[in-house]
């Protein structure tokens, strides 16, 4: 079983749901993350207070994974899954990068990443951890 933490924007929350409830060919991976759930739940995120439970909820959903994979659509502007990234490279794990996007920057050649060209990719990736 491969514990994978998913870091993108808030609007993409739906995708990493599909992995908890089991993407068809994907049965090893389990989505760990607390986010998604919120975001949809309907839980705002604009309070400072709840910002900060919701910072040490990711940290530690971030430390329980193998792998911190970072999704962004071209027109997303990541902030947050940068920290997140981050916060995998410094904790060892594995972070995977889907796409080509332009604020991965030049940390997406760091030896702990791994560059999926595309959502499917990544998910082959994931079957064969």
């Amino acid at each position: 079983m491969v514990n994978v933490y998913p870091a993108s924007k808030l609007r993409h929350s739906g995708k990493w749901l599909n992995l908890e409830n089991g993407q068809p060919n994907v049965k090893n991976v389990k989505m760990i993350a607390r986010w998604p759930k919120l975001h949809v739940n309907g839980i705002p995120d604009n309070s400072p207070a709840l910002a900060n439970l919701f910072w040490k909820q990711d940290q530690a959903d971030v430390i329980r994974s193998d792998v911190v994979m970072v999704y962004a659509e071209p027109q997303d502007h990541l902030r947050g899954a940068l920290v997140e990234a981050g916060m995998g490279i410094a904790y060892g794990k594995t972070v995977i990068v889907i796409g080509d996007h332009p604020d991965y920057g030049s940390w997406q050649y760091h030896r702990q990443v791994i560059r999926a060209e595309d959502y499917a990719e990544a998910m082959t990736i994931l079957r064969l951890w």
